[in-house]
């Protein structure tokens, strides 16, 4: 008796230690999902980044500066996000995505006639990108960036 008393102990304690280990691993994955930044184009329209990329050619430093600007527009430090893209701008004017950036900063800092004039200096230099020309020509338009994709 005494063995199979073991037995069912070591069992238990085996189907126990399961549970754990799925309760640590649902925690585990619940935890990296809350760990996500969020994308271009899935945060509120009004707060989102630039839904659209032309970043296929973009130089590193380019990349990090506008990586460094999207963080601090997410996070409504819109004065250090325009100053980042500024200083993108200054270091290589001809890359489309920095100006839309800085006119959807405009924008969002109700500044119309400056976003619709980066807008256009984003088209006057884009190589071959429909959408971010779409996203331009909608804040052009309409001075709203909503249901572009």
């Amino acid at each position: 008796m005494q063995v199979s008393r073991n037995h069912r102990t070591d069992k238990t304690f085996f189907q126990l230690g399961l549970i754990y280990k799925i309760a640590a691993l649902l925690v585990l994955l619940l935890w990296l999902g809350g760990c996500t930044q969020t994308r271009p184009g899935e945060a509120d329209p009004a707060n989102r980044v630039l839904p659209v990329e032309d970043s296929y050619d973009l130089p590193d430093v380019i990349k990090t500066l506008i990586n460094q600007s999207d963080e601090q527009y997410l996070n409504q430090n819109l004065a250090g996000s325009l100053a980042t893209l500024e200083r993108a701008i200054r270091i290589n004017p001809r890359h489309g995505e920095v100006w839309s950036r800085m006119a959807q900063v405009y924008l969002k800092l109700g500044n119309l006639e400056q976003a619709k004039q980066h807008a256009k200096r984003s088209n006057s230099v884009l190589k071959n990108n429909p959408q971010l020309k779409a996203f331009n020509d909608r804040i052009i338009a309409t001075g709203s960036v909503e249901s572009v994709h």
